[in-house]
This record gives structure tokens, sequence and C-alpha cells, in this order.
């Protein structure tokens, strides 16, 4: 495989999963000055995405390009999670990636591997785990605090010092009001607002959001 003389002076930044997620993580990648080098995917159906080539993650072709960087470009948050440390193992190196249209406080702390994207505004001593999405326009204000491998899609608002345990997903135009915690693993329905403490695991939705399972 043809890596350009740019990309040869660093190690290869893979992008994993070659859906629409991962079209939208490319284009924030290159809108940040980064230069993916190819897509992998478990079960490919094209051979590219957004001009790179797109191999199987089981293929050995991948392997050539020996030191590499990566972000993976899946929404649910278990499977980001699993990828996430088994290419670690591997020796791989996650990119975070910031978007130029969105804004990060200087006091704010971003963890690797997490994917920020346009529009999007994290305000003052907020910390964001490892892997997390920051999806199209959402917001995190003062003192919150995101869980690793979390999911904020688009237009999420979070109000002050609100915290997101480990691999929580809040849907679409989710609101949180200030101080609110939500536990690990949580699912928070699109359009919904929280108003009260959600535990470990739970799915809620509604105004105001109520546990559904």
């Amino acid at each position: 495989m043809a890596v350009n003389s740019h990309q040869s002076k660093q190690s290869a930044l893979i992008v994993y999963g070659a859906g629409g997620h991962a079209r939208v993580a490319i284009e924030a990648a290159r809108a940040a000055g980064l230069s993916p080098t190819l897509v992998l995917d478990d079960s490919p159906k094209a051979d590219r995405l957004a001009g790179l080539p797109v191999i199987a993650a089981r293929s050995a072709q991948w392997d050539e390009l020996g030191a590499f960087r990566f972000v993976i470009a899946i929404g649910e948050n278990s499977t980001r999670a699993r990828l996430f440390e088994e290419l670690k193992k591997r020796g791989g190196v996650p990119e975070t990636i910031r978007h130029p249209f969105s804004w990060i406080s200087p006091s704010a702390k971003i963890g690797a591997g997490t994917v920020v994207f346009g529009g999007v505004v994290v305000n003052a001593d907020v910390t964001i785990g490892e892997n997390c999405i920051l999806n199209t326009g959402c917001s995190v204000d003062h003192d919150g605090n995101v869980g690793a491998h979390s999911h904020l899609c688009p237009g999420v608002r979070l109000a002050g010092a609100v915290t997101i345990g480990e691999g929580a997903m809040l849907g679409t135009g989710a609101i949180c009001i200030p101080g609110i915690k939500i536990g690990s693993d949580a699912k928070v329905g699109a359009g919904s607002v929280v108003v009260r403490d959600l535990p470990n695991g739970c799915v809620a939705y509604g105004n105001p959001a109520r546990i559904r399972i």
C-alpha cells in the first residue's frame, strides 16, 4: 500500500469503522490538519471511503504500516471501548481529534482518542475521558466530567457540574440541569430533560426523563 511522503514522516493514522460516522470523523480529522491513512472495518462493503482505502480488520495488510495511531469511528460505546483496548494492546496510539470549529477551554482536559466534532463547546475545568465522542454541536459546561467511552450525541446540553459515567450515551438533543449525575452505561433518549440523577445501566427518556428499563 502506498503511503504519501507527508504520512511517511509520522505513524499511520487508522480509522476503525466504515459507516457514516466514520465519514464525519475523517472530515473532522482533515479539518484539524491530520491525514488519515486507511480505514479498517470488520465487514467492509466497499473498497474506499472518503477517498481512503478500506480493508478488513482481519487482513494482515495494515500491519505492514508498522507503528500506527488510531481513532475508532463507531458510535456504539461497548464496541468502541473493546476496540480501543485491543488496538492499544497491539501498540497503537489513540489520536485525539478536535475540529477547528469547536471551542475547548484552556482549562479543560480531553482524553486520548476522543473525537470533538464541529460546533462543540467545552467550558472551564471540564474533564472528558478517553475514547469519547462529543458529537456535532453538543456542549459541556463548567466543571463537568464525562467518563471514558461515552457518547454525547448531536445537540446534547450539559449544564454546569454534570457528571456522566463511563460508557453512557445521551441521545440527540438531551439536556441535563446543573449538578446531575448519570451512571455508567446509562442511556438517555433523544430530547430528554434530565432533572434527577440516573443510576448505572438504566434506560431513561422523556421530559422529565424517567427510568424505563
